[in-house]
């Protein structure tokens, strides 16, 4: 009799839209007198309840002649079953009120993001909680070309939380229609995405309550689409930021959320902005988070700054070609390139040795870093100047805008050269490359040796021998 009356008192409380704390109070009480259920649901009451809700639904079935005798046998388990989805939804509003996230990224920018979040997440207080992470599916790498997780993969399996890897979420891909069902099953209030690296269809957009989030490391809506950071640097901004948006169908055109600026000196790098911008797009991101999930910003673009169309800027893809650099260029646009694609594909450049000679020989360099040595200039187009700058270690060449571009000699480029020289003309010109030595010179002692002279004399030495200062070496023209 008391299990009934509880069934009964409960279903008549859910019915008559009962207050949070009499419902959680029947609800109990509908569970019977087992001390462990009792224990089990005060500990974890979704668990327990999204374990088996056909058997909660059966345990609020009431019994004939409480909702009134004209109630049918079919109506009656229906009534039951509202009741019982009325509890569950008063009770997950109220015993776990953290935001469900889930968090889609791939490489290591992304992972530094998922980091700060994690943190965010597992902080007293918060506000949310990480119910899994997306990303792509392991890739082969490294000489062995073993299948490795991405960055984001690998942090979150090392955190304990699930990891899902679809090969895409287009319709096409054959596994895009069970990962959609897992998103819907995970029920998050909110997804957000750096780097993902993957189309979002409208399929997904819709799964989550407050939308999808978006860092994106540019001002929008200026530098749109896969290479923001690297196509700022590329047209020489002075000024860029991060973007927090709501991500819409149309790339990188959703409502804007916040953006943070930054001011830049001319000499940054992508391998240097780009964990800059993600970090402090995180940050701003959190610092969001509550006026997105008060609904006071929301993916229809209430409480946020629509983009205007007309002014945004295209950020294509980076292709390798791209990364020839030819000094009848101008040479802060050659500088600009080299900031620009560092890292991948990164910058090269083809010197002439012994121009129009019979031994003429070209060498291609990869051009680590470089700066604007006179920023004024005047027409000079062919002439490509190249001295040495003994003091700053740096090659000093002349562009077609009559502006100087040095070229910083590092141990890194020096290696470069070595190992892009040809092996007969090493020998002939330079004892002290390490890549000659090892061809040519067999035994430890004179590898050790000339190893140790490359560290101390090179990379000037290298430079003096192999580009030499009088008018017979020049640089590669462009093909263009």
């Amino acid at each position: 009799m008391r299990r009934t009356s509880s069934r009964m008192l409960a279903l008549a409380g859910a019915r008559r839209g009962a207050t949070p704390t009499a419902s959680v109070a029947l609800l109990l009480a509908a569970m019977g007198p087992a001390p462990q259920r009792a224990a089990a649901f005060a500990a974890a009451p979704l668990a327990v309840l999204a374990a088996a809700p056909r058997a909660l639904g059966a345990a609020f079935l009431p019994p004939r002649g409480v909702l009134g005798e004209g109630l049918g046998a079919q109506q009656r388990p229906a009534a039951g079953a509202r009741a019982a989805q009325h509890a569950f939804g008063v009770l997950r509003m109220m015993s776990d009120a953290r935001k469900r996230v889930v968090f889609l990224g791939t490489p290591d920018v992304a992972a530094r993001s998922l980091r700060r979040i994690i943190d965010a997440s597992r902080a007293e207080g918060a506000a949310f909680e990480l119910a899994a992470v997306v990303s792509n599916p392991p890739a082969k790498a490294g000489r062995n070309k073993q299948l490795q997780p991405s960055p984001v993969h690998a942090l979150a399996e090392g955190e304990g939380i699930p990891v899902l890897t679809p090969t895409g979420l287009l319709k096409k891909y054959e596994d895009s229609a069970a990962f959609l069902d897992r998103m819907r099953e995970l029920e998050p209030d909110l997804c957000i995405t750096a780097a993902y690296g993957q189309f979002l269809p409208q399929s997904f957009l819709n799964i989550p309550k407050h939308g999808t989030l978006n860092i994106h490391p540019s001002l929008l809506p200026k530098f749109r689409g896969a290479s923001p950071v690297p196509r700022a640097l590329e047209a020489g901004v002075d000024v860029t930021g991060v973007t927090v948006l709501f991500t819409v169908f149309e790339m990188d055109a959703g409502p804007i959320v916040g953006q943070t600026k930054i001011v830049l000196t001319g000499d940054e790098k992508t391998t240097e902005l780009l964990p800059t911008l993600f970090d402090q797009g995180t940050d701003l991101l959190l610092d969001l988070l509550p006026e997105v999930f008060s609904g006071a910003k929301k993916q229809n673009g209430q409480g946020c700054v629509l983009q205007d169309d007309a002014a945004a800027t295209h950020a294509a893809k980076m292709d390798k070609a791209e990364g020839e650099l030819w000094f009848t260029e101008n040479a802060v646009y050659a500088h600009n390139k080299v900031r620009a694609f560092s890292g991948w594909p990164g910058t090269t450049a083809t010197f002439v040795i012994n121009a129009q000679d019979a031994d003429e020989e070209k060498i291609k360099v990869k051009i680590i870093t470089t700066r604007i040595r006179r920023a004024e200039g005047g027409a000079v187009l062919g002439v490509h100047q190249i001295s040495m700058d003994d003091k700053t270690n740096t090659l000093v060449i002349t562009c077609d805008d009559g502006r100087y571009v040095c070229v910083s000699l590092s141990l890194s480029l020096f290696l470069s050269m070595c190992v892009l020289c040809v092996v007969c003309a090493c020998v002939r010109a330079c004892m002290c490359v390490c890549v000659c030595v090892c061809v040519c010179i067999p035994g430890a002692y004179f590898l050790i040796e000339c190893l140790l002279k490359c560290l101390i004399e090179c990379p000037k030495c290298l430079v003096k021998r192999h580009v030499s200062l009088d008018s017979s070496h020049s640089v590669a023209e462009s093909p263009h």
